[in-house]
């Protein structure tokens, strides 16, 4: 997807919802723990979303997104569900004019850091490798060959549920960065 039509879906979503909340200050570790487990009771989007609707008071809550996401101008397609996640949260809680920096932010983390950070549970050491690319398939196979781990192997599920972790501790931070701007 261009990026000019995840900023219009972004922008769709921030002024479809009424009256932005500030979001509390979270502890970007509960963020991460909470994202992380909530990826395997349900999936990535919900994991991000979720665990900021429950730690930072985030406006809006995964049946909110589920419905607002059967609106926008453009299907995300086969965009990873982390980083959609993270795309409803900055939506939901930063002002329009900051937007496009935290957005090309997280795509900028999620495709060019050497992911999983997260250590998750189990001691269970999982290799880390940039994805390359914000669609979930191709984050994966890209990920695959460059740690030789089977696409279907529990490592790569590890793998996804800790890049859901290092998303919303990503998005975490930059709510705390942009806050700071905002308010200069």
């Amino acid at each position: 997807m261009e990026f000019k039509k995840i900023m219009e879906n972004v922008l769709f979503i921030s002024e479809t919802l009424e009256g932005k909340k500030e979001v509390k200050n979270p502890s970007t570790e509960r963020i991460k723990e909470k994202a992380y487990n909530l990826y395997w009771k349900y999936n990535c989007e919900c994991g991000v979303v979720t665990a900021f609707y429950e730690e930072a008071n985030l406006s809006i809550n995964f049946k909110k997104v589920r419905a607002l996401s059967e609106e926008l101008p453009y299907r995300w397609s086969s965009i990873c569900g982390a980083v959609t996640g993270a795309f409803y949260v900055l939506a939901a809680s930063l002002p329009e004019e900051l937007l496009e920096k935290a957005v090309k932010e997280i795509i900028n983390y999620h495709n060019r850091t050497p992911l999983p950070q997260f250590k998750g549970r189990g001691g269970v050491h999982i290799p880390k490798a940039p994805a390359g690319s914000i669609l979930c398939r191709d984050s994966i196979i890209n990920w695959c060959k460059a740690t030789k781990i089977n696409p279907r192997s529990r490592e790569r599920t590890e793998r996804c549920a800790r890049i859901t972790a290092d998303i919303a501790g990503k998005t975490a931070e930059l709510l705390k960065k942009y806050a700071v701007a905002a308010v200069k």
